[in-house]
């Protein structure tokens, strides 16, 4: 099957919005075989809306909408989709009763207006919407969801195994994700070529760079799953030093993992990453068993007073140093820790010490790792590729 993703919303065109929807939808579609063949971004506008839809309906097998199902007047997705299809819309009185349950619930008035959420074209197939209001639906070929990440992520499912059992997809593909850090995408990709070379015609390759690595993706058919399992032992042989993490893993999971295995208890003096690290490794379920505290120490009083790092260390070598970072480090009572110093910009820098320089240090026991990195980007940017090399460079002590 063919499908087209449509995302409707004025803000998207903007930028003051950005787009992750597509990307769910698209990740979810692959999973059942559904190849994507386009995806276009329109504003709330009717008439804009079935240009798109003229263009693209005949070329698809699928089409799928996300955005405008809601109650306000710039809500025009599903007015759209019923005069394209020239049918009339009715209200779903399932979800209408949910309706009046959810607004009693959270003491709200019910406007005239609301009705028009929970609308459908008339015959649809309707999905229900646990955490919203407005339902998902499904009519000759075309699909329709909220533009709510949490309320399309509830309905998605529902929607494909309708799709299963409709059209019959029995096609099981698998997919195995490899995520790397520290190394370069054109270096990776190098290194790579000659393991997947005599395996193109088997399996689908991609890389993609994502903000918390590189992702090399196999994806093929699932009875292939023993030549997907023979290139993962190969890469694995050969780059084992650059891999943080498999299919939804992420480096936090495994540092997190590893530090339970190993009974190790971890404390962090972060500067310029600000609470970053501590954030990340406390989004592992788990992590309270070996992650003492997270100290933010911004400022060089709040070194020396939390950390009893020396005024004059801080004096002759500077906040941003091999030395400071060491003091820091050991100023942690725990026998894993990481401390990081650095200038995020985009003020700061000097000739000696630019915007994007970063110590990172880690300790381990007696051993003491401190390295001097240079990051490029925004002040976000660095703060969070220090975030994740400090996290990389415990991964590979551990």
């Amino acid at each position: 099957m063919r499908a087209y993703i449509i995302l409707v919303g004025t803000e998207l065109l903007s930028g003051m919005m950005i787009d992750t929807n597509s990307i769910y939808i698209a990740e979810e579609l692959n999973k059942i075989g559904i190849t994507i063949i386009g995806k276009s971004v329109v504003s709330d506008d009717i008439d804009e809306i079935i240009d798109l839809l003229k263009y693209v309906y005949n070329k698809s097998d699928i089409v799928i909408f996300s955005g405008g199902l809601g109650p306000t007047i710039d809500d025009v997705t599903r007015d759209a989709i019923s005069k394209f299809l020239n049918i009339k819309n009715e209200i779903d009185g399932f979800h209408y009763d949910k309706m009046i349950e959810k607004f009693k619930l959270r003491n709200i008035k019910i406007f005239e207006k609301n009705k028009k959420e929970v609308m459908v074209p008339t015959g649809s197939e309707v999905f229900y919407n646990e955490p919203g209001i407005a339902p998902g639906f499904y009519i000759n070929k075309i699909a329709a969801f909220p533009g709510v990440p949490i309320e399309l992520k509830n309905l998605f499912p529902k929607f494909l195994s309708f799709l299963k059992e409709k059209y019959s997809l029995n096609k099981e593909v698998y997919i195995k994700d490899i995520l790397f850090w520290g190394i370069a995408e054109s270096i990776l990709e190098n290194e790579i070529l000659d393991i997947i070379k005599n395996y193109e015609n088997e399996i689908i390759f991609e890389f993609l760079v994502k903000d918390y690595g590189i992702i090399f993706r196999m994806q093929t058919e699932k009875h292939k799953i023993d030549l997907v399992n023979e290139i993962k032992n190969k890469i694995d042989n050969k780059l084992s030093g650059y891999i943080i993490g498999e299919d939804n893993e992420r480096i936090e999971t495994n540092v997190i993992n590893k530090l339970i295995k190993q009974n190790k208890r971890i404390s962090l003096g972060e500067s310029c990453t600000g609470g970053l690290i501590a954030s990340k490794l406390v989004s592992v379920s788990g992590a309270s068993k070996v992650f003492t505290e997270g100290i933010v120490v911004y400022s060089n009083e709040a070194k020396h007073e939390r950390l009893n790092v020396k005024k004059e260390t801080i004096k002759k070598y500077g906040a941003v140093s091999k030395e400071t970072v060491y003091e820091m480090l050991k100023g942690l009572k725990t026998e894993i820790g990481i401390a990081v110093s650095g200038i995020a910009g985009p003020n700061g820098g000097t000739k000696e010490k630019p915007v994007g320089t970063v110590y990172i240090g880690i300790k381990k026991d007696d051993i003491y790792n401190i390295k001097k990195h240079h990051f490029n980007g925004n002040r976000e940017k660095i703060r969070e590729r220090a975030s994740l090399t400090a996290l990389f460079e415990l991964l590979k002590l551990l």
